[in-house]
């Protein structure tokens, strides 16, 4: 078993306060620091516009600066891990958002606009107009079950109508699922989940562990390539689903150590093959997110030798 030691630590750290965004840095100094939520939600009342959305590329793979669900999907999932109430006013504005962009003919979100292809994106970002949809959108619950969840844990700020036609909606079209081989919509699916009943959170939660085989690259030499990794399926050590996966999880932990630069980072592994000026960007701001993201997960699996100070 291998541990990040205190130099690793330290590298990873100094990249990251040098030249992460100043959202990372901010939920960096909240979990490990003692920082304040406050301090985290400026940061990221820098991505809200005036509409109540989220934009501004917040989600490095495509410029967008308008607003999104896709985006606010991504702050939603900050207020949740901050418990920040549903009066706070940067939730009352998101959740305004969503509503009057959900789109009641379709019965869907649309995860973005289709002017994201006037701006620099990755290509499974790029509008398809005859069909009205990205590439990621090919799987339904990516992103329309993570916003029901959101619409249900807020629900003060969302009819009722909508909220629970959207939750019958969301388990029918899981339940109906063959296969689970979308890697986000399941991810989408396990927010959602947070959310619901105790009944409706075992099926979610028990469908997901039958298909863990299709659903995860459970060999190290996948890990080289854009797929779910054992430590996505389970981010902490109390995850439902650790135990079915608990030699593969403790030596993809080992590997993420490996895998950290010289320079104390952790990279993408992918590429857009296009926009290549715009990639170096967004390359960069996502070493800071993954580089964030991996202390966290190593920390919170007791894998860094530092003993740091946890919120």
């Amino acid at each position: 078993m291998k541990y990040l030691d205190e130099k690793s630590f330290d590298r990873a750290k100094k990249y990251l306060l040098d030249n992460g965004r100043e959202l990372e840095k901010a939920l960096y100094r909240y979990h490990f620091e003692n920082g304040s939520k406050e301090d985290v939600l400026k940061a990221l009342k820098g991505y809200q516009n005036v509409d109540g959305g989220f934009g501004n590329r917040m989600e490095p793979d495509f410029r967008l600066e308008i607003s999104s669900p896709m985006s606010t999907s991504i702050a939603f999932q900050i207020f949740k891990e901050l418990e920040v109430p549903g009066d706070h006013p940067m939730v009352k504005d998101a959740m305004n958002y969503l509503l009057e962009n959900y789109d009641q003919e379709k019965g869907r979100w649309h995860a973005v606009p289709p002017e994201v292809n006037d701006v620099p994106h990755a290509p499974w970002w790029h509008y398809d107009h005859e069909n009205e949809r990205v590439m990621v959108e090919e799987a339904w619950g990516n992103p329309n079950a993570e916003l029901t969840g959101y619409l249900l844990r807020y629900k003060d700020c969302s009819p009722e109508e909508i909220r629970e036609n959207l939750k019958s909606r969301s388990l029918t079209y899981f339940m109906e699922l063959d296969t689970l081989r979308s890697m986000h919509e399941t991810f989408c699916y396990l927010r959602l989940a947070d959310e619901l009943s105790a009944t409706d959170r075992d099926m979610i939660i028990e469908k997901v562990r039958e298909h863990i085989p299709e659903l995860v690259d459970l060999k190290r030499e996948q890990w080289s390539n854009y797929g779910m990794q054992p430590v996505q399926l389970a981010a902490r050590p109390d995850s439902p689903f650790y135990k079915d996966m608990k030699e593969e999880v403790e030596d993809n932990l080992d590997y993420i150590i490996e895998q950290q630069q010289s320079d104390g980072t952790w990279h993408p592994n992918w590429e857009w093959g296009q926009y290549e000026q715009d990639w170096s960007k967004a390359k960069d701001e996502w070493t800071g997110i993954l580089t964030y993201e991996k202390l966290k997960l190593l920390r919170d699996y007791g894998r860094v030798e530092k003993q740091t100070v946890q919120s």
